[in-house]
């Protein structure tokens, strides 16, 4: 085997996948020495005719680090950034990569190490042999803002309430709420660990398998409390673990791939319940109540998948596979209160069983028919069956009132779906497209047995020169139910002309009209609209239509060689109509909702010299919601519901000299919102419901950062 051929073949650049580099010492395992950095001009020069071959040998990277400035507190501005907290981080990454002509290579990506969403990725192998994957991420995320709750022992499965706490039968009588409240934050840390390995044998052989572990960790709200009486937002912990497991055995060849691959995942959590103390008045028996968490599980699937040109014009591809998904943690009693300690279970354990197939048979069948017209065919069947064991149960409402014994409804469903289009240029300018798709849900033990949906569509895309592309799309579907029924689930009827917006008879169009303009080089000019509108003309009671509307603009232009200047505009508005009723005796009263997001952007780059280079982008958003309810008393509608947002970022880096430059960048974010939800109620402005006093985020904050950059 010649230099050329053992350095051939596919460069995969690294999938960012999420993991943890478990092993520093995978470079010395890859490469038996260190190569210094040459060029590849000793090497036979026909490689450079290969796009995907090494370049370089050696070791190459960047290395950039520094500090970051953040100019004040706010959990919204730290989400899934983790700059939540004033002062200075760590600003800390790179790239490490080694190429040799006997085709081992190595790549390692660090991005934010200092900060709370980091994110480390590894991978190495010999090209066409084998590849290694190690990586590591985190991402925070912040959900409540101002959160505060007069319960101790947040974070664990059990709250409790101050020894001088004073019940009442309101918030407004618990005169030891304001002295007992102390910040809760509501907020998640994700840690994902990921391991992995591709290993190519014989000639047509290969063999992948992946393992990620993901541990979420942190608090939420959930609310609970006494039927009918009074309710307790809790800060509840999130202690959960989800084991993926991933292989795939392939066989490929110029003309057919076919791989049988493996999937497991498992859940567990580490909180069954949470218990917690009534701080409402209450009889002896309802001082404490308890909720079940989310129960563990298990999940494995088998699949079989390929693709097979069967001539060159005809291709044709499918996917089989058969899961099984388990959930059998061991049931809690019915209630904490000890006045129905004697109801008994009917199971230690639900001995949850769902059984599903997808087969994908003809998952696309594509043909070229002649030069111009082409047609393509899809089919798939779904089927999950839902084999958990039927039992009475009595369960007791908020640990207070046991309803009549019911037995559990494991709901199964099968769906088929078909979809068929052709394609067929015209002209040279003109291609014209076609197509339907048609899906059958069938469902049991639910309000709708059946539903079927049809779909048609055309689309042409007209470009009359080559300055001008156009792309216009045209889109109806029509969704036809099966007799609603009224399903006994133990809980209150529905009203008996009340359908559910996902089981209910639709009539939808959507229109899109794409315009691509180039009036010089220098210039492009897109427009985008997007129209559609959903009618439920047999729901007497339920949503009645629905609107979604969306104007974009762009415009990039060149500045000569060096400047590129860009503007955008989008304008989205979304709108819906209800109609429900109290009961079936009583007048329907109507409520409607109107959500206008309008965005707008502008920004540049530019190359100062062949050392320098400065890029500015600013973006401003605003959203309004407005839902207006109608009913006999003639109420006010809400106030609305608004969100602004400006964002603004300024970055220069500059090359000092071979090795050396530095980075500078500067971010300011300015965000303001209004929901009357929760707005100036605090913890105690419902009577009835002691909340954790959640706040509409509101900040300026400012980003910093200044980073050395060392290049090898």
């Amino acid at each position: 085997m010649n230099v050329e051929q053992e350095v051939s073949g596919t460069m995969k650049r690294f999938s960012r996948k999420f993991g943890f580099s478990i092993s520093t010492l995978l470079p010395v395992l890859l490469l038996s020495t260190h190569t210094p950095v040459t060029e590849a001009q000793d090497a036979d020069p026909s490689i450079y005719s290969c796009k995907q071959c090494v370049k370089y040998t050696g070791w190459r990277g960047i290395l950039d680090f520094g500090l970051g400035w953040v100019s004040g507190d706010s959990a919204r501005f730290g989400d899934y950034r983790g700059l939540d907290e004033q002062g200075f981080y760590a600003a800390i990454d790179g790239d490490l990569h080694f190429r040799n002509l006997q085709g081992r290579y190595f790549d390692l990506y660090a991005d934010n190490l200092g900060y709370a969403s980091r994110e480390l990725d590894m991978q190495g192998g010999n090209t066409g042999q084998y590849e290694l994957r190690f990586g590591y991420q985190e991402i925070p995320r912040y959900l409540g803002y101002g959160t505060q709750t007069p319960f101790l022992g947040v974070g664990s499965d059990s709250l409790t309430l101050p020894a001088n706490w004073v019940k009442a039968n309101t918030t407004v009588g618990m005169s030891a709420l304001e002295s007992s409240l102390a910040a809760a934050q509501l907020k998640t840390k994700r840690k994902i660990l990921d391991a992995g390995a591709t290993w190519n044998f014989l000639s047509n052989w290969s063999y992948r398998i992946d393992y990620q572990q993901q541990k979420k960790e942190g608090t939420r709200t959930l609310g609970a409390g006494l039927y009918y009486s009074n309710s307790t937002i809790l800060p509840a912990p999130i202690d959960f673990t989800t084991d993926l497991f991933d292989m795939g055995l392939t066989w490929s060849t110029q003309r057919a791939q076919v791989e049988l691959g493996f999937t497991s995942s498992k859940f567990d959590n580490g909180n069954s319940s949470l218990t917690w103390q009534n701080p409402f008045s209450s009889l002896p028996d309802l001082y404490n109540f308890r909720a079940a968490l989310e129960p563990g599980n298990k999940a494995h699937q088998f699949s079989l998948s390929g693709a097979f040109a069967i001539t060159p014009m005809i291709r044709l591809s499918g996917r089989a596979a058969i899961g099984r998904l388990t959930q059998n943690d061991a049931f809690l009693p019915y209630t904490i209160n000890p006045l129905y300690s004697d109801l008994p279970l009917p199971r230690e354990s639900l001995n949850g069983k769902l059984d599903t197939s997808t087969y994908n048979f003809a998952g696309k069948l594509f043909a070229k028919l002649s030069r111009n017209f082409s047609f393509t065919a899809r089919g798939k069947w779904d089927e999950r069956d839902n084999k958990t064991p039927v039992d009475i149960y009595t369960p007791v409402v908020t640990d207070l009132v046991p309803t009549a014994p019911r037995y559990n409804t494991p709901y199964s469903y099968k769906r088929q779906k078909y979809s068929a289009d052709v394609s067929y240029r015209a002209h040279r300018v003109i291609r014209l497209s076609a197509g339907g798709r048609q899906e059958n849900l069938d469902r049991t033990l639910q309000s709708v047995e059946r539903t079927k949906e049809t779909t048609w569509w055309g689309e042409l895309k007209v470009n009359p020169t080559a300055q001008v592309q156009t792309r216009l799309l045209a889109e109806s579907s029509n969704r036809d139910i099966s007799d609603y029924l009224q399903i006994d689930n133990g809980g209150p009827p529905d009203n008996p002309l009340m359908r559910k917006f996902n089981m209910a008879d639709r009539d939808r169009d959507r229109y899109l009209v794409e315009v691509d303009y180039m009036p010089t080089e220098a210039l492009g000019i897109n427009l985008n609209y997007f129209y559609a509108k959903s009618k439920y003309g047999e729901s007497p009671i339920g949503l009645q239509k629905s609107t979604d509307q969306s104007v974009t603009v762009n415009v990039n232009y060149a500045v000569g060689t060096k400047v590129n200047v860009y503007a955008f505009v989008t304008r989205d508005d979304i709108n819906a109509d209800i109609l429900n009723s109290i009961g079936g005796s009583t007048p329907p009263w109507s409520g409607d909702t109107r959500d206008d997001i309008t965005t707008v952007g502008f920004g540049l780059s530019s190359v100062i010299n062949e050392k320098s280079s400065i890029g500015f982008d600013f973006v401003s958003a605003d959203s309004k919601g407005k839902i207006s309810v109608q009913t006999t008393a003639d109420e006010p509608p809400f106030e609305p519901l608004k969100t602004d947002l400006i964002n603004a970022k300024l970055h220069y880096d500059r090359e000092i000299n071979e090795h050396w430059g530095y980075k500078l960048y500067l971010e300011f974010e300015k965000y303001r919102s209004q929901d009357w939800a929760i707005d100036g109620l605090g913890v105690n402005g419902i009577n009835s419901v002691l909340t954790m006093g959640e706040q509409s985020p509101e900040y300026n904050i400012w980003y910093a950062r200044i980073q050395a950059s060392y290049r090898f």
